[in-house]
């Protein structure tokens, strides 16, 4: 299995496919091999995926040292393992709290990253209200907690499994996302530089995570940014549906020239 050193920390990434790079970060209490099972990458052919397991989830190492779980420290991941595959660009596709790595590392490298996808995060830092929400939240009933009428769609099997290693591997996660939301509260961050960004974005949330439509005034912060909102779907909801988030990636990418056949 491939991994990379990055400060210290064995980063487990795999790439899937041939063609123009685009690297995948996942939610905030999942893994990399969340895209597989909600059919993205069967939807990816002709390009060539990269697949990340942040700090502290999936098969990558859990630093013991909360500092260690810094915003600067993810994106430094992500470059680490670009650099390992010899990648000068690529378009990254976050989602939730993937999606907010994103933001910083097109922040702090704008050189590395050709196109930006966004899928149900935005650029705001994170709170304390927050993460004080995710501490006293019991994992398990967080899991339990789907609810098919405000997200749109009805639960897949994979969502639904918790049982044995994969219950423990959750909870795992699960912390590993306290941590890191606490040492994002630190991250003062480029927020502001995002109006001076250039690189091509794309915005996509659901409507009922979105009801304020605040994705289309951050679009409108970018030079080079929109937005769309897929309407009667929540946070979870709109990122099981793929097939509608691919068809408006792939048609995204063609716009800016990266599609498969500007290999």
């Amino acid at each position: 299995m491939p991994y990379v050193t990055s400060s210290g920390i064995r980063i487990h990434y795999e790439t899937v496919g041939y063609g123009p790079p685009i690297v995948l970060g996942h939610g905030g209490t999942g893994n990399s091999s969340m895209w597989k099972q909600a059919g993205y990458l069967e939807g990816l052919g002709g390009y060539r995926c990269v697949l990340i397991d942040r700090r502290g989830h999936g098969l990558s190492d859990t630093p013991r040292d909360a500092a260690k779980c810094s915003m600067e420290q993810h994106v430094s991941d992500v470059v680490a393992v670009l650099d390992a595959l010899h990648i000068k660009r690529a378009t990254y596709w976050g989602w939730s709290a993937g999606g907010s790595v994103g933001f910083a590392l097109v922040a702090r490298h704008p050189d590395r990253v050709s196109a930006f996808i966004a899928s149900g995060a935005d650029s705001k830092p994170y709170h304390e209200h927050s993460v004080r929400r995710l501490r006293e939240a019991d994992p398990l009933k967080a899991l339990q907690s789907f609810d098919e009428n405000e997200e749109g769609v009805a639960a897949p099997p994979w969502l639904k499994k918790i049982s044995g290693s994969d219950l423990e591997v959750y909870v795992r996660d699960y912390q590993a996302f306290i941590s890191d939301c606490s040492a994002w509260l630190k991250w003062s961050g480029e927020w502001d530089a995002l109006p001076r960004i250039q690189t091509p974005t794309l915005i996509i949330c659901g409507s009922k995570e979105d009801p304020d439509r605040e994705s289309e005034e951050e679009a409108k912060r970018l030079q080079n940014g929109r937005a769309v909102i897929l309407e009667g779907f929540g946070h979870i909801g709109a990122f099981l549906r793929s097939d509608v988030s691919l068809h408006l990636v792939r048609e995204f990418l063609k716009e800016v020239g990266i599609g498969p056949e500007s290999l």
